[in-house]
């Protein structure tokens, strides 16, 4: 596994210090867990702000029975 170096100043340091220690994890665990959890934010919106714009130019939406009979899939299969 590689290694990063982050430059904190003593306050963050010691945020991150007393975060990890009451969730009992490590600093390194809560800078990966935070930073894999923004980019999936920001991956998120993307894909929203991306399918809100499709629905502008056409607002048909389906029901779930709908795509279920479309696919030929039943209730029970899932």
């Amino acid at each position: 596994m590689d290694i990063i170096n982050v430059r904190v100043n003593e306050v963050d340091k010691k945020l991150l210090e007393s975060y990890a220690k009451s969730h009992n994890k490590t600093i390194s665990d809560v800078i990966r867990e935070s930073i894999d959890e923004i980019i999936e934010n920001e991956i998120h919106l993307k894909l929203y702000q991306e399918g809100m714009k499709e629905l502008e130019k056409d607002n048909t939406t389906y029901t779930l029975d709908e795509v279920l009979k479309e696919l030929g899939i039943k209730k029970e299969e899932l």
